[in-house]
Order: structure tokens, then sequence, then C-alpha cells
């Protein structure tokens, strides 16, 4: 889509391991190393998480004919959410834990979904797409990886990623719960046995003279080692995922946005200048002010609030409007 080496550092695995490693090794280095490193972690983090939160906005608000054909996503489910939100807030340990944990379980199938997107558009472009036996066999291991990446989530000693991950485990672990160790080895091993149907389904195509597309299996080992080091690594599932995440999302969808376009470069420009300042206004902007950085009182529940809405309406919004069955987003994408 975006040329060999752009979709492998993008959309594969190539930006988790050429940036993710080194930070990495620098976390873990600490002292001279770590003081370089923090502060291109934090800014990929205003690079790229908030603009794929401005990316949808800017889709899902600025076009007449996705609010006339949405308008349950568009309408309904802010003015839906933002009722639970204040509920939560009025009643954390109920509503707010239920609210907070549907954002916390929904996070991993989200980034799963956009996952499975991009490995089913590569077989539409080259004209051979996936047939649903073929799609299901390509979903096990983005779907074992991201139950894979809740059962360590709840199982090992690290830092929240959120306010609302923090009150969830709280919830959980106050609740006297506990994840036993071998089901970290069996959720591997399940996933380990998940890409048999890959491998299936990459005989059968090559067979058929139609071999899965290279990027296919780039952007499956995205998501695979993001799950599996995150498990070991909290500094990985903490705060680069979801950067990594982001990276997919804005290339993907700046790609759509000016592809085909004469100005190409000053439409570009001009994109990338408008998600990027309403970007910074959702985060840090709008987190800051919800108390996103403080963990006391009700400054945490406010902070998990916001982060609950602002994430499931973002995530409600791209399930309907980034559809390979969406007409426009289809042409668009095998142009």
């Amino acid at each position: 889509m975006l040329g060999p080496a752009a979709d492998a550092f993008l959309l594969g695995p190539g930006a988790t391991l050429l940036l993710g490693l080194p930070l990495l090794l620098s976390k873990r280095a600490g002292g001279a190393s770590w003081a370089v490193a923090e502060p291109i972690m934090v800014g990929l983090i205003f690079l790229c998480v908030g603009p794929h939160y401005a990316a949808t906005y800017r889709r899902a608000y600025t076009s007449t004919d996705v609010i006339r054909d949405h308008p349950w996503v568009t309408i309904a489910a802010p003015l839906a959410l933002l009722v639970v939100a204040a509920g939560a807030m009025l009643r954390p340990t109920t509503i707010g834990v239920a609210f907070f944990a549907v954002y916390v379980c929904w996070s991993g199938y989200h980034y799963s979904g956009q996952s499975i997107g991009l490995a089913m558009l590569y077989p539409l472009r080259q004209g051979a797409r996936l047939d649903p036996r073929e799609k299901r066999l390509l979903k096990l291991p983005l779907y074992v990886s991201w139950i894979l990446s809740l059962i360590g989530f709840f199982r090992l000693s690290m830092p929240a990623r959120s306010a609302a991950h923090e009150l969830v485990r709280r919830a959980y672990t106050s609740a006297g719960a506990s994840v036993p160790t071998w089901l970290i080895g069996a959720g591997l091993a399940a996933l380990a046995a998940s890409f048999l149907g890959v491998a299936r389904v990459a005989r059968e195509r090559r067979l058929r003279g139609t071999p899965l597309p290279w990027p296919t299996y780039a952007v499956l080992s995205a998501q695979v080692t993001w799950f599996t080091v995150g498990l070991f690594e909290p500094l990985f599932a903490i705060t680069l995922v979801p950067v990594f995440h982001s990276l997919q999302y804005v290339a993907l969808t700046s790609w759509h946005a000016c592809h085909g376009q004469p100005a190409g470069p000053k439409l570009f420009a001009r994109y990338a200048v408008v998600i990027l300042l309403l970007g910074l206004a959702i985060n840090p902007g709008v987190f800051l002010l919800a108390g996103h950085y403080g963990l006391a009182g009700d400054t945490l529940v406010a902070s998990a609030a916001i982060m609950s809405f602002v994430n499931l309406h973002h995530f409600l919004l791209d399930g309907r409007i980034w559809r390979l069955r969406e007409r426009r987003v289809v042409q668009s994408m095998v142009a």
C-alpha cells in the first residue's frame, strides 16, 4: 500500500523492532541512556496516540454521508456513553468498575480487529479475497494473543496503563481472585498452535497459485510480538503497544485521506496538522484536564471515566466507518 519499506515499518513489525527494542534496552540500562530515550518515547505518544483518535473523529464528523449512514455510532452512542460515564463517576465501585472493565477488555479486541482488517486487505488488493474459513484461521493467532494479553494484565505485577486499568485491577485483586502461573504457559502453547491454521491457509493458497502476500504475515507478526513481549516487559505493554497500534492507524488513515488526490503532499500536510492539533487536544489535553496523571481519590475515577468514554466511542466508530464492507472504504483501499 505505502511501499515495501513503509508497509514493513508502519504496518508490520518494523517500528516495533527498530523503535521498541532500543527503548526497552535504554529503560533497562537506565541512567544517561534512559534520560535520552524517555523524551523520545513521550514524543511518540503525543505524535501517535492522540492523532489516532483525531483521525477517527475527523472522518466521522466531517462527512455528512458517514453521519447519515451511521447515526447510531456518530450521534446516539456518544450520548449514551456520556450518561454511563456520569454514572461511573457517581457509583465507581459498581457502574464504574463495569464501565472501565468493558474498555480494558475491549482494547485488545479492538487492536485485533485492526490487525484482521489489515491482514485481509492485502489479499483483497491482490485480487484473491480470503474466503470465510481462511479468515477464521488467520484470526486465530490474533484473538488468542489478545486473550493472552488479558491474562497477563491480571497475572503480572506491573504499573497500570491508565486510570481505568488501575481501577479494574484493584477490583480484581481485592476480590481475592488469582491467575495461576501455568495459564501463561498454556496460553503461549495455544498461541503457537494457532499458527497451524495460518500455515494451512498459506499452503492451500500457494497450491492455488495465489500465495498470501508477505505484508499479511507482517501484520500478524506485529500484533503477536506486541502481546507476547508485553507479557514480560511492562513498559512495552503499558506504553509502546498503544503507540505502535496508533502508528498503524495514522499511517492507514492518512493514506486513505490523501491517496489519489491531485494536491497530494499539500493535502497530507494539512491533514497531518489537523489530526496532530486535534489529537493533542485529546491527549494530553482532555486526559490531563480529567486528572489523567493523578492516581488518588475522585481524580482517578474521573480519569478512568473520561478515558473509557473516549476509547469506547473510538472502538464503536472504527467498527463501523472502517469496515471492508463499506463500499467507499474498499474502493479507496484497493485502488
